[in-house]
């Protein structure tokens, strides 16, 4: 039968219609599930299956598992809240990525959470103005300002030991192997350098006599210090950079940051010495030469990440008060730029992860500068951590918290 749009049907005309339709496509399934029945030998033994029907069987399992990820799997890890924290009064944290995890750091101590927002380990522990610094296997905690307590621990929680350190601390960094590097306070020097093998005991000093020491760093190998300090020639205030081998104690190089204070300083993973000015970034070879020279064009930078990858990540302020990401590669050269049209107030990076946040928004950046992804959170935004796995983030504000999936 076929259709003639110049003439009406009855409900009994269209039923008959679809009635057969409906035979054409049964008769259809069942000679295709005839045909497809085969006989194979297992175990010396004949077996009829059906391959339609598994097929069909499988198509139906994809499609519930297509369902479960995106009815269940996907809701709780792009966007789960974190009820397990309990928050300090007035207590802001500092975010680490330690192992897959994420290390929270404030006066009260340290806590470590997985990313299924489950508290791992914790630590209770009175501090004034806590740093810590994480590399492989070793957390080593420090309080600064006037306090001498430095103390070094494994990635699981248990203390491994305490430096025997009576003055002000200033810095304090760890290698890979356990070697550690303090700068501290100094009768009759304007500060010195520390360092600690494994079982705690002081190998090396080296005094300031010049400048007021500002950081330090040791290299992953644990073989040599580089310190920065703050000089002055009555008119203008600098800052040199000295590179002293741990084993013979002589200087390898120095370089004069010509007008610039450096803020920090740090061993990239290719063992170039990194300082960060106000204004300008230095590259350094491991005997003061200068690699490369970053002009950051006047714009200060609030934060950055120059030794947790393998970019180094800057937040800045362009000359009409935006924010603007800038991403360069170890050699110094630019390979991204983030302009974003709102005010971004934190960041937090970790290998090739770089995520940002606004007052409500966290977004993920490619190491080229480009947005990919964005999720909006319920609250407003005071920290945010990327998890060791770089899959998550952690998310703090108020007396709330949230773990956000990024890839």
């Amino acid at each position: 039968m076929k259709f003639d749009i110049n003439k009406e049907f009855s409900f009994a005309q269209v039923f008959q219609i679809f009635k057969r339709f409906g035979s054409a496509i049964k008769n259809a399934i069942g000679k295709m599930d005839e045909s497809s029945i085969k006989t194979i030998t297992v175990n010396n033994r004949k077996v009829r299956i059906n391959a339609f029907r598994l097929g069909c069987a499988a198509a139906l399992l994809a499609v519930l598992a297509g369902l479960f990820v995106n009815l269940v799997i996907i809701p709780n890890t792009t966007y789960r809240p974190y009820s397990d924290l309990e928050f300090d009064t007035g207590g802001d944290y500092s975010q680490h990525a330690l192992s897959d995890d994420n290390l929270l750091l404030n006066n009260s101590g340290i806590k470590v959470v997985n990313n299924k927002g489950k508290d791992k380990w914790s630590l209770s522990k009175t501090l004034t103005n806590p740093s810590v610094d994480i590399n492989g296997k070793y957390i080593l905690l420090a309080d600064l300002d006037g306090n001498c307590s430095l103390t070094l621990y494994g990635n699981n929680g248990k203390e491994l030991l305490a430096y025997p350190i009576n003055s002000e601390i200033l810095s304090a960094k760890i290698s890979k192997n356990g070697t550690a590097a303090a700068a501290v306070s100094e009768e009759g020097y304007k500060g010195a350098a520390v360092v600690f093998n494994r079982k705690g005991k002081e190998v090396f000093k080296w005094n300031s006599g010049e400048g007021y020491i500002i950081d330090l760093d040791i290299s992953d190998d644990g073989k040599y210090i580089a310190v920065a300090q703050m000089m002055s020639d009555g008119d203008e205030a600098y800052s040199k950079i000295h590179i002293i081998s741990i084993k013979g104690g002589n200087e390898l190089g120095c370089f004069t940051c010509g007008g610039e204070i450096a803020a920090g300083i740090c061993f990239d993973s290719s063992g170039k010495v990194i300082a960060v000015a106000r204004n300008k970034v230095y590259g350094l070879s491991r005997h003061g030469e200068l690699k490369y020279e970053i002009d950051l064009a006047g714009k200060s930078p609030e934060i950055y990440d120059v030794e947790n990858g393998d970019r180094l990540v800057f937040l800045c302020r362009d000359s009409r008060g935006g924010s603007v990401v800038e991403i360069y590669n170890r050699n110094g050269k630019p390979v991204g730029e983030f302009s974003a049209g709102d005010n971004i107030k934190h960041m937090s990076c970790h290998k090739d992860t770089i995520v940002v946040s606004t007052s409500r928004n966290v977004l993920s950046i490619s190491p080229r500068g480009r947005v990919k992804k964005t999720v909006a959170v319920s609250h407003d935004i005071m920290s945010i951590g990327v998890y060791g796995n770089n899959r998550n983030v952690l998310v703090l504000g108020g007396n709330k918290a949230d773990i956000i999936r990024l890839r």
